[in-house]
């Protein structure tokens, strides 16, 4: 576990417990993002003891924290992974078997200054996701 995520858990007045340290490590591990129930069951199968309860308020806390980002995508689902390590990217999502991929960059830099120009508004965040056919289900 990086020393960075053990300092901004105590900034925020958090300790790293076992079911944290369990949850942060299964997202380090997922190549996509995964939703809390997906996320549940991994820890199940490698014999962590934690209910669904306790993934829901934990992943509330670490996107408090910054450490985790939720993402939206098609299927209604909020799904989640590890900020810690990652550059900010945006996704695309297969409308047939619902695979996704990570898209390892963010076209709307740019845009991003020209909405704080006309707005006045400091931007903080915004997503981005594409949505289509995988090759497999064209």
């Amino acid at each position: 576990m990086a020393d960075s995520i053990i300092e901004r858990l105590r900034a925020g007045g958090k300790k790293l417990t076992k079911a944290r340290r369990a949850i942060l490590e299964a997202l380090e591990r997922s190549s996509v993002p995964i939703t809390a129930g997906e996320l549940h069951a991994r820890l199940r199968k490698v014999r962590v003891p934690i209910d669904l309860v306790t993934v829901y308020r934990n992943l509330g806390m670490l996107q408090k924290l910054g450490l985790v980002t939720a993402v939206g995508l098609h299927d209604g689902q909020m799904r989640y992974e590890v900020r810690h390590g990652r550059e900010h990217h945006h996704h695309i999502q297969c409308r047939g078997c619902g695979k996704i991929v990570d898209l390892m960059l963010c076209p709307i830099k740019k845009l991003t200054a020209v909405v704080e120009a006309k707005t006045k508004f400091a931007v903080e965040s915004h997503t981005l996701e594409f949505f289509g056919w995988c090759p497999q289900c064209r």
